[in-house]
């Protein structure tokens, strides 16, 4: 029985490996190249809050088409625009205190880095076979309780988030592409905005 169990041990740590060095080459990803991908969510909860959009990552820079707003972050400085309302708001990027919920690049690029791996295991979702990857936080302040990783081989395929209140949302992935070299752009000109709109610099 003790050869057994140690036997047992020695085949989850060498399956955990294996999952370590899967999610260190998908992080990978976000800082050797572009990733984009298009993604629909639901926020779970008594009034299901539903959206879609589209996303191009690129290290800790990102933008963010989806709901009626634009997000645009080149690692420094944040700009949201919303043409529905005329407005823009300006904010600066914390470097000091990373903030996972608003910044998905740096959640998905630090995988690796601040989560640690709970558990994998093989799930079938809609017709298709799935490895998924329990994380949680292994740093103190992420604002999230855990983090299932859903991946389709080496692409991933859904993100459920579980934040510290309790609220889950998921996401689901479609259209994923690595570019080895980057053409997009990531800050954004305010001045380009018409001038019925209200600015409001936060930094």
């Amino acid at each position: 029985m003790k050869k057994f169990l140690l036997l047992t041990f020695a085949l989850s740590l060498t399956f955990l490996a294996q999952a370590q060095g899967a999610l260190e080459d998908f992080a990978g990803q976000l800082t050797g190249g572009e990733v984009s991908f298009k993604y629909s969510f639901e926020v779970q909860g008594d009034v299901p809050v539903k959206g879609s959009g589209t996303a191009v990552l690129k290290g800790n820079a990102f933008h963010i088409f989806g709901n009626g707003l634009e997000i645009w972050c080149d690692g420094k400085t944040r700009w949201t625009i919303d043409r529905g309302s005329r407005e823009a708001y300006i904010e600066t990027v914390e470097t000091e205190s990373v903030d996972y919920l608003a910044n998905p690049a740096t959640l998905l690029g630090a995988l690796t880095r601040a989560f640690q791996i709970n558990s994998v295991s093989d799930v079938t979702l809609s017709g298709k076979k799935l490895q998924a990857f329990n994380l949680t936080p292994s740093i103190d302040d992420t604002g999230l309780k855990s983090v299932m990783l859903y991946m389709d081989g080496s692409t991933p395929s859904r993100v459920a988030i579980t934040v510290e209140d309790g609220t889950k949302t998921l996401f689901r992935l479609s259209d994923y592409a690595v570019k080895e070299k980057s053409d997009a752009v990531f800050s954004f000109d305010i001045a380009s905005l018409g001038s019925d709109f209200v600015v409001t610099d936060l930094r």
